[in-house]
């Protein structure tokens, strides 16, 4: 008989009788679990960057301060992407007599190509959303802008040499650049309008965009032929870095299913691992027997092979289904979730999972099938001679490495997978080395025990590698359970949290300086909170005694302020911070020294109309930016103040939003503008709310993962236990006796698994909040206790109750066969 053949005459005697059933359970569970993991975390990814390209208005843009070359354009249509174009440039704008300087858009017609605009047919009209771009010899204009030149709709505004219609007033554009304190109110008009303005002459400081957008595939490959043509004046940006706080919010969802997704991998390859040893134990008797009959020790090490890729086979294919089905009907369930419906899931998830299962079974299931190699065929006579099978040797470092590297990969960030694999890795080792510990001092109590106490002790002992083994997997399985609990309950709870109710919600821009007290107590009356005023200028960067990182930043216009203390949302992380009195002093948010180059002791030198003024970076600030608070990028010592001429900004949330409040206030001073952020940051908890139901639907396919790990290594010894138990009540043991045995013998185990895991999953969650999520993360001692205790209770009940069959199996069964 062929190996081929011997293989599948194999898998189904084993199929029958059973013995395949934990190693087929892991690697089914690993699969689904894997598969689902990776396809739904993917196909959320991609929606969610699908909705924060509306801050884009494109899924890519590329910017520049020239024309965009023709040669990009052509790439992108290629490729079957749609384009778009815009230009935007700071211009007088004349309606009447009035003018004011208006920050000109012209689009071209496919614009927005995501998201959409909305209009009103007045200023103070609600928006309403629209497909449509403004006609040529047409006109659309930011309320506020209406306000400032005392415009009505239908009004002409001159534009260079035209004459354009206001048709409607401009409430929303998804793609609104600069955030909230771009000053210059918008005039959309169409692009050929722009083009034929004369505006665009040499010196002109426009800003030109290609906006593209399509499929993932196409964008790739288009972002892929960009890196080699863009140039130190052009710029590629995508989606996420668009918008800032939405970014963040993605950043932070791609973490927290990426923990889910690691604790799964962990918990299959441990669960498949178990199973395997427990399966080839089984098959000790069946490889001597074929040895008898005259197998060679490769004919019979093929068949088992062939076998378990018979397994890994359908795994995949029934593993697979189900992962797919429960995905699908986790997508539909959230479905009319911000992003709206799911993308289609892609292949390249599924073929990984496929991938991942293969080397989890070359890496931790082959192993212990080839040790059986070692088994002689006098095993059938005597089994004094029996050869323990374990995994030896180095051969499965190779597909496990290939195994972990698939999803590390797939969710593409190293240091959180550093994370929960180091970790996990740190703890195998105490666990081991606490379990073989534990087995040495149970060889030496149980001399000196009595009764329940010897007995379960000299269990330990006699199973000492296979007590070593049991223990590191319980705790790497609780671990896992209790990570995914202090990740379910805290780490996503503070995520929750991590945008107050009180999170400023309004802002109010171009605040003159003798309004700041009237606007400071109007605002108090209405009880705003978390109220903040501060002072903002424009000035020109003209000097620096360093070295910048792109020499085209000099001349150009930054926004900085001044404050007497280091404002909320901000820490510094070089230098210190500059004192009430302090002059000639700047600190720099980290962000702007690192794109800029400038960095501690560099000196900077400033221009704002006829004033020049020199001042020394001091220090580095950390800034968060997704905290809604006014925070800019360079802060100046007190003493700017006195010659800088500015106006001011207000921030703060009102618990009762108010229109008319907000309307008498625009009233009462017509250069306010006043803007609600309300919106954006709904969008930011809507992102966090859809995680947080991505990610329980994830942690329930874990959990699955991590009760096969416990019932595989409960189940691992148990055939030892059954032939132990006949044997000793066939001397005059009671049932009694085992069974407080067997509770002695399972609660040490429990004991120092519980422990261990607990710390573990204490200090890993410490680790993931302090360096991923940036929280400030302390284990609640309520938790620690509870996932101690529910630990414990889990191992020792669920030991007890999968051995039950231990004392209802007579001891004559045993003793005839030999077998449990």
């Amino acid at each position: 008989m062929n190996s081929f053949t011997l293989s599948y005459r194999l898998l189904l005697r084993q199929g029958r009788s059973g013995s395949l059933g934990l190693l087929v359970a892991g690697l089914l569970v690993a699969t689904a679990a894997l598969v689902a993991v990776s396809v739904f975390t993917d196909r959320v990814g991609r929606a969610l960057d699908r909705q924060a390209g509306e801050a884009l208005a494109a899924d890519l843009a590329v910017a520049s301060r020239q024309p965009i070359p023709e040669a990009f354009r052509e790439q992108a249509r290629g490729l079957g992407l749609d384009t778009a174009e815009l230009i935007t440039l700071s211009t007088a704008v004349f309606v009447g007599e009035e003018s004011m300087l208006i920050d000109v858009k012209g689009v071209s017609d496919s614009y927005p190509l995501r998201g959409q605009l909305q209009v009103a047919d007045s200023a103070a009209g609600l928006g309403e959303a629209t497909d449509e771009i403004p006609a040529p010899g047409r006109a659309w204009m930011e309320p506020r802008g209406l306000r400032y030149l005392g415009a009505e709709v239908g009004d002409i505004a001159l534009v260079g040499v035209h004459e354009l219609t206001i048709e409607k007033s401009l409430v929303y554009e998804p793609d609104r650049g600069g955030g909230p304190f771009m000053l210059a109110p918008r005039l959309l008009i169409h692009l050929d309008d722009l083009e034929s303005s004369e505006l665009l002459g040499p010196g002109t400081r426009a800003r030109y965009r290609l906006l593209v957008a399509g499929e993932e595939s196409a964008l790739a490959e288009y972002s892929d032929w960009l890196e080699d043509r863009i140039d130190a004046n052009q710029r590629v940006i995508t989606a996420a870095e668009a918008d800032e706080q939405t970014g963040l919010a993605l950043t932070q969802a791609r973490r927290f299913l990426g923990v889910a997704a690691l604790t799964t991998l962990i918990l299959a390859a441990v669960g498949v691992l178990l199973s395997a040893l427990r399966f080839a134990r089984a098959q000790r008797d069946l490889v001597a027997l074929l040895k008898s009959f005259g197998a060679t020790s490769a004919q019979v090490m093929m068949a088992l092979t062939l076998m378990l890729l018979w397994l890994v086979g359908l795994a995949v294919v029934l593993g697979g289904a189900t992962g797919m089905a429960a995905q699908a009907v986790i997508a539909q369930l959230l479905a009319d979730g911000p992003a709206g419906a799911l993308p289609p899931p892609r292949l390249t998830p599924i073929l990984g999972s496929a991938a991942f299962t293969l080397l989890l079974a070359a890496g931790f299931a082959l192993p212990p099938l080839l040790n059986l190699r070692q088994v002689p065929p006098m095993r059938i006579l005597n089994q004094s001679l029996d050869q323990r099978v374990g995994v030896k040797g180095a051969l499965w470092l190779l597909p496990i490495a290939g195994a972990l590297t698939i999803p590390v990969l797939q969710l593409g960030n190293l240091k959180l997978a550093a994370i929960v694999l180091g970790g996990s890795l740190v703890l195998t080792l105490l666990l081991a080395i606490s379990g073989w510990i534990g087995m040495r001092l149970s060889a030496s109590l149980s001399t000196r025990a009595r009764s329940a106490w010897r007995f379960g002790l000299a269990g330990l002992r006699r199973r000492r590698a296979a007590g070593v083994i049991q223990i590191t997997a319980l705790g790497l399985g609780l671990m896992a359970l209790l990570l995914l609990m202090i990740v379910r309950t805290e780490l996503l709870g503070q995520w929750r949290g991590s945008l107050p109710e009180d999170t400023p919600d309004h802002f109010i821009v171009n605040i003159q300086p003798d309004q700041v007290e009237a606007v400071r107590g109007r605002l108090e009356a209405a009880e705003a909170q978390r109220l903040q005023i501060r002072p903002m200028a424009n000035v020109n960067l003209v000097e620096t005694s360093g070295e910048l990182n792109n020499a085209d930043r000099l001349g150009r216009q930054v926004n900085v302020s001044w404050i007497d203390e280091l404002p909320p949302a901000n820490s510094i992380s070089e230098g210190r911070f500059f004192s009430a009195d302090s002059t000639g002093e700047i600190s720099l948010a980290r962000r702007w020294s690192e794109r800029t180059g400038v960095k501690l002791g560099d000196t900077l030198t400033f221009e704002s109309g006829a004033q020049r003024f020199t001042a020394t970076v001091t220090s580095i600030r950390d800034v968060e930016w997704d905290s809604f608070n006014v925070n800019f990028f360079i802060l100046l010592s007190p003493d700017a103040g006195q010659s800088l001429p500015h106006q001011n900004i207000a921030s703060f949330h009102l618990p009762h939003p108010d229109p008319e409040l907000l309307r008498s206030i625009s009233q009462q001073f017509p250069n306010l503008s006043i803007l609600d952020v309300g919106a954006l940051l709904d969008r930011v908890g809507e992102i966090i709310d859809r995680v947080s139901s991505a990610a329980q639907v994830v942690f329930f396919f874990t959990l699955l993962a991590g009760l096969v790990v416990l019932l595989a290594a409960l189940e691992a010894t148990r055939d030892e236990r059954r032939h132990e138990s006949a044997l000793i009540r066939t001397l005059g043991a009671d049932n009694a006796l085992i069974r407080r045995g067997l509770l002695i013998e399972y609660g040490i185990m429990a004991l120092i698994a519980a422990f261990l895991a607990t710390m573990g999953s204490a200090l890993t969650g410490w680790l993931l909040a302090r360096e991923l999520f940036d929280f400030r993360y302390a284990p609640s001692l309520s938790l620690f206790l509870a996932g101690f205790i529910a630990a414990f209770v889990l191992v020792v009940g669920s030991g007890w109750l999968g051995n039950r069959s231990v004392l209802a199996t007579p001891p004559v069964r045993i003793l005839r066969t030999g077998k449990a």
